[in-house]
This record gives C-alpha cells, structure tokens and sequence, in this order.
C-alpha cells in the first residue's frame, strides 16, 4: 500500500514560530525558507512594489529605445513567440500592447512538429516580406544567432526577451538581449518565465498603471512554465488572479467559461492544470495560432467558438495519452523486472505528446524514461528524469548517437536515427548504473506538518489559502494524520480514484478521496487503524461547505495518535 518515503518534518527551532501568530502557518513558511517577520509579511502579502526595477534587466534600456522609435515612427513590427503557454501569453501580450499604441503587429509562432522549437533562418523571409522594421523573439531568440544576424543583415531592429540559460550561442552585439538568465545581469530574480520578463518590458513602456491589466496572461504563463512561485513570480501571479475577472482578454475569459469555472475563483491550479493544458493542446495536437488567435480576438463569437475547439483539442490530447500510457504498461508488464531506464518507442505515438507520457511514466515508475515517436528513419522524444539521475547529463554522454539534444536535469528533448535506438537504451542503462543507488527505487514524500484530528476542518484549509498561489517551488502543504479507521471505500464511477472517510478517534468522519488509488481499496479494508498523507482543501457537497483530504498515500499506523 505504501506507495511513498515519507519524509516526516523535523522539530523546527523556536524561533520558526515567531514569524507569524499561527503555529501551522509558521512551520509552513519556516519550511519555504522563510526566516525573519518581515519575509513573511511579504510572502503573505505579495504587491507589485516588490518587483525588482526593470531597469536592471540588461538591454532593457536599449530594447525601450527600440520600442519608443517604433512607436514614433510607426514601425511593422513582428512578434515571434514559443508554441508554449508561457510563449504563446507573452506573444498575445505583447501584440495587444504594441497594437493598442497604433502599431501594425504580425504575431508568429512555430508549429511544434513542423518547424521546431525557436527561431531559425527558414522564418528570415516571412519576416522580411511583412515588411518589419523590427522583430521581437519572446521565450525563445537566446540560441538563435545565425537567423538574428541574418534579420539585421536584412536592416530589421531585434530584441530578443528570453529567460532560457545562455550557453554560448552568441546573440549579435546590436541586438537588444533582454535577460535575466544573462551572465552580465544584475536583475535580483532570474527565474522570471519569458512572459514575466516581458511584462517588465512593457512597464518600461506603458507605465505600471497600464501594464498591469496584462497581468492575468503573465499569471497563466508563469504557471504553466513551472517556474518557482516564489519571489517576483509569486507577487506576479498572485496579482494577475486577482484581476482575471477584471482584465483577462475577452478569448481567455471565453476559455475560462468553456472550462466550467467561475472568473473570480480563478487559482493558480485552474492555470496549471485546467487553461494550461487547453492552451497547449492547440500546439501539441493541432497548430498553436488557433491558442493565439484565441487570446488576441475582439470577437464575442470568434472568441466562444476557438474555446471550444481548444477545449476538444484537450480531450483529445487526454484520450491519446491515455491509450499511449496503456500500451506503454501492457509493454513494461511483460518485462520480468523493469530495467533502470525505461525506453519506449511506437510509430503510432504523437511527437506532441512524447514528453507528457514520460513525465507520467517516470512518476508512476520512479524511474528515468525516454518516449519517442518511432518513424522509419529518424525517431523524435522526450526523456524525463528522477532525483540522482541527470537526463541532460545523461543524453551528452550519449551524443555520438544524437543527432540533436537539449534540456535540464529534469526534462529533455531528443533526435536520433531509428537504428540506434536499441543501442541508446544500453547506454542510459550502462549510465544508470553508474549513477543510480543499489535501493529499488522509491519515490520520496515530503511532508511539512502532522495535523491533530481537530485541526481537519475548514478552518485549516481557509487557513491555508494565505499561501496561494500554489505551484512549483510553493507546492501545496503536504500534512499527516496518525492512527485513523477508514470507512465507507468505494471506487469512483470511472473505477480509478477511491473514495473513503477518515474517521480519527473521538472525532467526526472526514471526507477523502485517493486518486488513482482504486487499486489500494482491499488493503485498506484489511489493514485496520493508518497514517494518512494528505493535502487539504475546502469543499461543497450540496452547497454545504466543508472539508476534503486529497490522500497521497498510506501506511499501516505507527503509533497512537497523540490525545
């Protein structure tokens, strides 16, 4: 049944509790990393004075000068943008920005499986027939160099806003390198998405009072690139959802409704888990201007009608990773032991969706993965990691067989001839060994607090929401609870999730559900008293509030709850 290592929080110093007036609280931010009152007050309370001036990016000055003459002398302008969220939000900001100071904007971006990621030599033309005077790269430009210099051979201004680390593809000196990723930069916060950086652009431009009505495309964009929400990201998202309701563009507004959700109750979770995945469906499985198109429309009609078909864009990416997901399992089920590294490659897998299935595969198995799209001659993919093991790292020690690679420890892409996918296999494996732990490997669960029974209530999860947004670098609080009964297990309707109560000594029942934990139902039945991981969160049933458990695991009690 133990589907995790916990990680039991260790007893904090008594100074944790002095940051704030709750104790539950206090350990919570003490475990963020938060050390004095004065940080606390502003991770509870993010405001847009606590952005770093923009100034300090370099180029900004230079790029602000670009962007005024432009404006002056009324300049075509394109803007060209990655086919993801973060891309894709930077790109609609942008456009609507310039074009609302009379600018003539052609908005670009690559499709995924046809032209790859960034900017590259094959777009110089298209960009030079629309007759621009200046070219603007956002969340991609850092490593394109060679189509760069050929813009400004062309007599064409660029700036390029990225945040990607610079490896040492050269951008040309006279162009404008927005970066904080740069390793001249003396911007405070280098882990801003590309729209985040953009945004600090514009405030350079339109002044704070105007640019922040284009903070709701920055909060969705941030999200969706999981940087950390912490610092500058934080106050930036936090600040974009407080104005969806008010500011988000007229198509995002329509994809929200679309989604079933409420303007104003619009979360960090929505942006990650719900307008995230529609957003990048349109690149994944279809063309990702359909997304642009979406967000850059002034049409009520137009706006309801791309919801929708990004909306089925999404099912169907869900359904196609679910039958991917299948028949990878029937495949590992065969294995008498399942190697180190799993590599899965089918001619019938989307290129779209390669990375989707390993990040999947590699957390359900704990293991590092490769998914690939398997064609005749050249096969494409995705390889995610786990702790210990270096995907990137990985991959260069393999690169006498790739023809093209890339990424982070975490996450990366890859290119390679058919033939040789056999032989990459027993390399990773070979580097896995060397590298990986003697231990089966077991994912770890870190966990920020024990909760008393008492403390399971609605009053704990509004609690909590001081400590919104919610995402990558601020996970959701993780909490156990000792020596519980369970009752009332029953599967969900589609058989995945279960459905139970908590049932604490001396105390009423809480409700919990475990998903994709119908699996673990009979032993819950025969186990009898467990400990419960869990994150909180405030429910409705029949319009009557209370509380749920998100179980992430259990285990067999270890001890007697304390009274």
């Amino acid at each position: 049944m133990v589907v995790y290592r916990w990680n039991e929080p260790e007893p904090l110093p008594d100074d944790a509790y002095e940051l704030v007036a709750d104790a539950r609280l206090a350990q919570i931010l003490y475990r963020r990393g938060v050390r004095s009152p004065d940080e606390a007050q502003a991770f509870l309370n993010p405001a847009l004075d606590q952005l770093a001036d923009p100034r300090l990016l370099p180029d900004a000055g230079k790029a602000l000068a670009l962007l005024r003459r432009a404006v002056e002398q009324r300049w075509r302008v394109v803007v060209f943008g990655d086919y993801d969220v973060d891309g894709i939000t930077a790109t609609a900001m942008l456009t609507h920005a310039l074009r609302s100071l009379g600018l003539v904007v052609q908005p670009m971006i690559p499709h995924r499986i046809l032209d790859g990621y960034g900017l590259h030599l094959a777009d110089v033309p298209a960009i030079d027939a629309f007759g621009a005077r200046l070219l603007i790269t956002v969340d991609c430009g850092t490593g394109s160099g060679t189509a760069l210099a050929a813009i400004r051979q062309n007599g064409i201004e660029a700036v390029v806003i990225d945040h990607h680390v610079v490896d040492g593809h050269a951008v040309p000196p006279d162009v404008a390198f927005v970066s904080p990723q740069r390793p001249d930069s003396s911007y405070p916060f280098p882990k801003l998405a590309a729209v985040g950086v953009a945004f600090q652009v514009l405030r350079l431009l339109l002044g704070r009072e105007q640019a922040v009505s284009y903070l709701p495309l920055v909060a969705l964009g941030t999200v969706a690139d999981v940087v950390p929400l912490v610092g500058e990201n934080r106050v930036l998202v936090s600040q974009g959802l407080r104005r969806f309701s008010r500011d988000a563009p007229l198509g995002l507004r329509a994809l929200a409704e679309d989604a079933g959700l409420q303007l104003d109750q619009v979360r960090s979770w929505h942006c990650g888990f719900v307008l995230g995945p529609r957003i990048n469906a349109a690149g994944r499985m279809d063309d990702p201007m359909v997304a642009l198109q979406l967000l850059l429309t002034q049409d009520p009609a137009e706006a309801r009608r791309l919801a929708r078909r990004l909306s089925q864009l999404n099912d169907r990416r869900q359904q196609e990773i679910e039958q991917m997901l299948d028949e990878a399992e029937r495949r590992l089920r065969r294995e008498r032991t399942l190697p180190r590294v799993l590599v899965l490659a089918d001619e019938a897998w989307n290129v779209g969706l390669v990375g989707l299935a390993a990040s999947k595969l590699a957390s359900r198995y704990v293991r590092p993965v490769v998914v690939l799209s398997r064609q005749q001659r050249i096969s494409r993919g995705s390889a995610r990691g786990v702790a210990g093991f270096d995907v990137s790292q990985a991959l260069a020690a393999c690169r006498d067989l790739l023809l093209e690679h890339g990424g982070h420890s975490g996450a990366a892409g890859l290119t390679l001839e058919s033939e040789r996918i056999v032989e990459l296999e027993a390399r990773l494996l070979d580097f896995a060994n060397a590298t990986l732990g003697d231990d089966a490997p077991v994912a770890a669960l870190d966990l920020d607090a024990e909760l008393y029974p008492s403390e399971l209530s609605l009053e704990t999860a509004e609690l909590l929401s001081a400590l919104e947004p919610f995402g990558h670098g601020n996970p959701t609080p993780r909490f156990f609870v000792r020596d519980v009964a369970v009752g009332d297990l029953r599967p969900s309707r589609n058989g995945r999730h279960l459905l139970f109560s908590v049932v604490p000594r001396g105390s009423p029942p809480v409700a919990a559900v475990w998903f994709d934990g119908a699996e673990h139902q009979g032993t819950l039945q025969q186990v009898g008293r467990v400990d419960v991981a869990f994150t909180l969160r405030a429910d409705a049933w029949d319009g009557i509030p209370q509380v749920k458990l998100d179980v992430l695991d259990c285990r067999p009690a270890t001890r007697a709850a304390p009274p």
